[in-house]
């Protein structure tokens, strides 16, 4: 039972080998890295383990999109408070 488990999760295990394993052995920058890491778990969740159906993805992405607006105004305004 350990096993299975374990093959089960190397995919996502991968992920961490990808990342540290690119910025470590100068193959990609942080930056690139990261687009990288979202593409890698975008197959994995959509092909792989089919977690999430293509019919969800315009709601994803916009949660997704309202969710980082909201990031970014924080820090716009925490900016802009820090002026005063």
């Amino acid at each position: 039972q350990a096993a299975k488990a374990f093959f089960d999760a190397l995919p996502s295990l991968l992920l961490v080998i990808i990342v540290m394993g690119g910025i470590l052995g100068g193959i990609f920058t942080a930056t690139e890295d990261s687009a990288i890491a979202v593409v890698y778990t975008f197959i994995l969740s959509v092909l792989i383990y089919r977690e999430v159906k293509w019919r969800d993805l315009p709601k994803l992405i916009l949660e997704s999109v309202v969710m980082t607006s909201i990031v970014l105004l924080l820090i716009g305004f925490s900016v802009g408070m820090s002026w005063a």
